[in-house]
C-alpha cells in the first residue's frame, strides 16, 4: 500500500510539471503523446531567440479539455476561433516546466499582466532576444467557455500590437505562480468579508500598511474617525525611518518611527497632532513577517486612545519579499498581536491537568490493589484471626 501511494504521488508530482505549449510558429514537429523533458524544448526555443522576440501567453489551470470547448453564443464554433487561424502552429502535449526553460533564455524576462478588457496594462516593448510572460487578470464570474473566448480575443489583439519579429506561446501558468495569486484572491476576499466598505493601503519600498478604519479618542468624547490621505518616509538611517500619515485635516496627522532592533521592527514615538503621544512598545515583528491585529488601541498617560481596525503593516528591512507591481509587496506570514497562550487556553490547560492528576491517582489506587494472602480451606479447620493481627 505505502509502495502504491508514493507511486501515485510522484506520478501526481511530475504531471503537475508537465504543461501543454501551443507555439505559434514553424518549429520541430514531436509526437503527441512524447514527453518533451527540458533539454529537447530548450532545443526547440534557443535558435528563436535569437533574431526573435519571445511573447508566452499563461492561461490558469489550461488543459487538453479547453481545446475543445465550443462557443455558448454559437454552441459549434470553437473558443478558440482566432487562434485556430494562425498557421503555421506546433502542439506539444507534455511539456516538463516549459517556464523554466524560457527564464533560463532571457534572465530578465518581463512579465505583463493583460486587463479584463484585453488591454496590456504595461506597454510591450520589442527587443530581440527578450521573453515576455503575459498573464491575464483575474476572472469576473464568467463561463469556463467565455472566460476563453474573451481571452483568444485578447490574444489577437495583441499579437495585432506587436510590430517587431516575434514568436508568440500559448501554455498554462506555472502550479506555484497560480496558487499563489489564488491564495492572494483568498487573502483580499478575507480583508472584504471583515471590512464591507473597504480599507485604504500606502506603500512604499520600505513600509507599507493597511487598515479598515482609524480613529482617536481624546478625554470622554466620542471616538472621531480620521481619513488618511498620504503617507510619508524620512529616512534616518539604515534602522530606522519615521512615518506621517496625514489627513485633508491638518490637524489629523499620525507619526511614528519603525526601528530594527534584535530582530525586530518597532513601532515606537506613536504620535498624534504632534503633542499627544501613546504606548506603543509591544507593536513589533520580524522583517519577514506582517504585524496585523484586528482591534488595535493604543493608550497616552493621560487615557487618549488611538483606535485601528484590522491594521495590518511590515518593514522588510532587507527581507526577501515578493513585489506584486512597482506600488507594492506581498506581505510575509501575520505575526499577531494576540498572543498565542490566551486566557480560554490557559483554562483548558488547568482543566486538563486536574483531569489527568484525577486519571493519575486513579491508576495508582488500582495498581495498589493486591489479592489476599490467606484462603480459607473448606476442609481444614477454620481460619482464625485474631483481633491483633
Amino acid at each position: 500500500m505505502k509502495i502504491a501511494f508514493l507511486t501515485l504521488l510522484v506520478i501526481g508530482v511530475a504531471a503537475a510539471s508537465e504543461s501543454i505549449v501551443l507555439v505559434l510558429a514553424p518549429v520541430e514537429p514531436i509526437p503527441a503523446l512524447s514527453k518533451v523533458d527540458n533539454e529537447s524544448f530548450n532545443r526547440i526555443a534557443k535558435p528563436l531567440v535569437k533574431d526573435h522576440m519571445i511573447a508566452v501567453f499563461q492561461e490558469d489551470d489550461l488543459s487538453f479539455s479547453d481545446f475543445q470547448c465550443k462557443s455558448n453564443r454559437t454552441g459549434q464554433q470553437s473558443c478558440y476561433s482566432h487562434l485556430q487561424t494562425i498557421k503555421p502552429s506546433t502542439f506539444y502535449m507534455r511539456v516538463d516546466s516549459p517556464e523554466n526553460v524560457l527564464e533560463k533564455l532571457d534572465p530578465n524576462y518581463e512579465v505583463i499582466t493583460i486587463s479584463k478588457n484585453g488591454k496590456l496594462e504595461t506597454p510591450l516593448k520589442c527587443k530581440t532576444g527578450k521573453v515576455v510572460f503575459l498573464r491575464f487578470s483575474e476572472g469576473t464570474g464568467l463561463s469556463r467557455e467565455d472566460t476563453l473566448e474573451a481571452h483568444d480575443i485578447a490574444i489577437s489583439n495583441v499579437m495585432k500590437q506587436v510590430s517587431c519579429p516575434t514568436v508568440f506561446m500559448y501554455t498554462s501558468t506555472p502550479a506555484k505562480d497560480f496558487e499563489a495569486k489564488k491564495r492572494s484572491r483568498r487573502a483580499l476576499s478575507v480583508w472584504e468579508t471583515a471590512a464591507p466598505k473597504g480599507g485604504i493601503i500606502f506603500t512604499d519600498p520600505k513600509f507599507q500598511i493597511f487598515f479598515t478604519t482609524l480613529a482617536v479618542k481624546i478625554g470622554s468624547a466620542a471616538p472621531k474617525a480620521i481619513t488618511i490621505s498620504n503617507m510619508k518616509i524620512d529616512d534616518h538611517n539604515t534602522t530606522d525611518f519615521s512615518v506621517t500619515l496625514s489627513s485633508s485635516d491638518a490637524a489629523d496627522v499620525i507619526t511614528f518611527v519603525i526601528e530594527l532592533k534584535k530582530g525586530y521592527y518597532y513601532m515606537k514615538q506613536l504620535t498624534y497632532n504632534k503633542d499627544t503621544q501613546f504606548r506603543s512598545n509591544d507593536i513589533n515583528a520580524p522583517p519577514a513577517f506582517s504585524y496585523f491585529c484586528g482591534n488595535l488601541t493604543v493608550y497616552s498617560p493621560n487615557g487618549n486612545q488611538l483606535l485601528w481596525n484590522s491594521v495590518q503593516f511590515q518593514a522588510p528591512f532587507g527581507s526577501k519579499v515578493k513585489t506584486v507591481n512597482e506600488k507594492y509587496f506581498e506581505f510575509g506570514e501575520s505575526w499577531n498581536c494576540v498572543g498565542f497562550v490566551t486566557h480560554p487556553i490557559l483554562a483548558g490547560l488547568f482543566v486538563s491537568a486536574i483531569l489527568l492528576a484525577i486519571l493519575f491517582v486513579g491508576i495508582c489506587w488500582m495498581m495498589d490493589i493486591n489479592t489476599m494472602d490467606r484462603f480459607d480451606d473448606p476442609k481444614g479447620k477454620t481460619i482464625t484471626i485474631n483481633a491483633s493481627e
